[in-house]
Formats: structure tokens, C-alpha cells, sequence
């Protein structure tokens, strides 16, 4: 740990810290890295199977010449998406925090 590092420490059940740490592990990153994440706001996302990659690189190698720009824009537009969708890790739509309805006041 860097000296600049700080610790933060959380009480979880056991199911909780195994399913934390299995989603961890599914989305290729230690439970930190993982927790870091999610307390920032990013949703990280599983790690997609090879087939997907293999599928990536098979259509790339279909859109060369001699198809029109108009193929390839199309194709490159899915390849995008297909990252952003399933690969690139996203921020959540966070909900900005707002104070309770109920409880006490502040008036007493």
C-alpha cells in the first residue's frame, strides 16, 4: 500500500463478500479494483468470452475493400457499439443524493 493510500473498511456478510468477490472475479478484476469501481460510479461489466472477440476481429477483416463506404460505416457503427455495449466498462446513470421526506426535523 502507497503511503498516500487510505483504507476503507466495510462489515459484509460472508454470502455478501462471496458474491462480491465472485462478480469481481467474473469481471476480471480483484474485489479492490472491483468495490473502487462501483463506489465511483462505474458499472464494470463481465468479461466477455473470446468468441466475441474472435467475432470482432472475423467481421473487421469482412468490411475491407471492395465493400462501399456505406458498408463500412455500418460496420465499424456495430463494432462500436458492441464495445460500448459489452466491453467498455460505463458510468451508471447515479441519481444525485437527495435529502429524506421523513424523520426528524430540524426543528425539533
Amino acid at each position: 500500500m502507497k503511503k498516500e493510500d487510505i483504507r476503507i473498511v466495510a462489515r459484509v456478510t460472508k454470502k455478501e463478500k462471496e458474491r462480491i468477490n465472485s462478480i469481481a472475479e467474473n469481471c476480471g478484476l480483484s474485489t479492490t479494483e472491483y468495490i473502487r469501481q462501483r463506489a465511483l460510479g462505474f458499472e464494470p461489466r463481465s468479461v466477455p468470452p473470446d468468441a466475441l472477440f474472435a467475432f470482432c476481429e472475423k467481421l473487421d477483416v469482412l468490411i475491407e475493400p471492395p465493400f462501399s463506404a456505406e458498408v463500412n460505416a455500418a460496420a465499424l457503427a456495430l463494432l462500436r457499439d458492441i464495445s460500448d455495449t459489452l466491453i467498455a466498462p460505463r458510468k451508471e446513470n447515479m441519481r444525485k443524493w437527495q435529502p429524506q421526506d421523513s424523520g426528524p426535523s430540524k426543528d425539533g
